[in-house]
């Protein structure tokens, strides 16, 4: 089937690639234009991969632009995934493709629709995630007929890296077991329920602010959850931001105000928390340094 590919991430063009393998025709990548923003996570160049493929390269910012969907008007598709992309896509665009819209969100729907989803499940103490297909059907958020589902257990120390680690591969997977079926018209869509839905809402890196009045356990979670890729966890000493991208909790032997920098370990400085003491053993700051008696916040 003629297969339009819209993403901007690196767990997009895996699954684009798994596709390929699986019998689907790319015919057309919709994707960001360059250059790549640092600060958004995951994003890569589409240009060698679309050309290798020999698709159509449609840059935009806009996927529901009248352009756009011009653009893949005009290349008369099948099929469109849309895999790690920010934007809903609205009817006009659904559209477009006879054979259906699909879309990968990195939960077990109908559970946690919504943004950050890797960074909310380390949050939310979850010991198990996943990742679902699903037929994009209207413009509301993961909410439409499920194709498939793999399960991703959460280790106790997971941290986002290793999390978004094995959401990319289950990505794959994934694909590699449903778009056989899609081509061959075998898929299953099964309805999600709506009364067993929940959502997550957006993140964005000023929400990595860390509030040291907080118990050291969850400290340590907060940090796991935002670390690399992510912008990261952070606090400030005085106008410096401090970016704590590992640390673990600690035991105290005497109480101090929260946020004060109570000993220096050859792993990193310890902070005084709300409850217990966080060890710091991977920070990234300026010209500050951080010395016992220091307060951060």
């Amino acid at each position: 089937m003629r297969t339009v590919w819209v993403s901007f991430d690196t767990m997009g063009r895996d699954c684009l690639e798994a596709a390929a393998e699986s019998g689907a025709e790319i015919v057309a990548v919709v994707t960001l234009p360059g250059p790549i923003d640092p600060n958004r996570s995951g994003q890569c160049s589409f240009d060698e991969v679309a050309a290798r493929h020999g698709a159509v390269l449609v840059q935009t910012a806009d996927v529901n632009a009248e352009s756009t969907l011009d653009a893949i008007r005009a290349l008369d598709p099948e099929l469109i995934f849309v895999v790690g992309w920010s934007q809903l896509v609205r009817e006009p665009f659904i559209a477009l493709a006879g054979e259906g819209v699909f879309g990968i969100h990195p939960t077990l729907l109908p559970r946690h629709r919504g943004r950050a989803p890797i960074p909310w499940a380390i949050l939310s103490g979850l010991a198990r995630t996943g990742v679902t297909l699903f037929e994009i059907l209207d413009a509301s958020a993961d909410s439409g007929a499920i194709v498939g589902q793999v399960a991703v257990d959460i280790a106790s120390d997971e941290t986002a890296a290793t999390l978004f680690a094995r959401i990319a591969d289950a990505h794959v997977e994934l694909i590699r077991v449903c778009v056989p079926q899609l081509l061959a018209r075998t898929a299953p869509r099964i309805p999600q329920d709506a009364r067993r839905a929940s959502s997550w809402p957006k993140r964005v890196p000023a929400d990595g602010i860390i509030d040291w009045e907080t118990r050291a356990p969850y400290l340590y979670d907060w940090v796991r959850a935002q670390t690399r890729p992510y912008p990261g966890a952070f606090t400030f000493l005085g106008d410096e931001k401090v970016v704590v991208w590992r640390a673990r909790p600690v035991e105290l032997d005497d109480a101090a105000p929260a946020g004060t920098i109570v000993a220096t370990r050859p792993e990193g400085p310890v902070v005084a928390c709300g409850q217990g003491g966080l060890l710091l053993e991977e920070i990234e700051t300026g010209a500050g340094e951080l010395v016992v008696g220091a307060r951060l916040g």
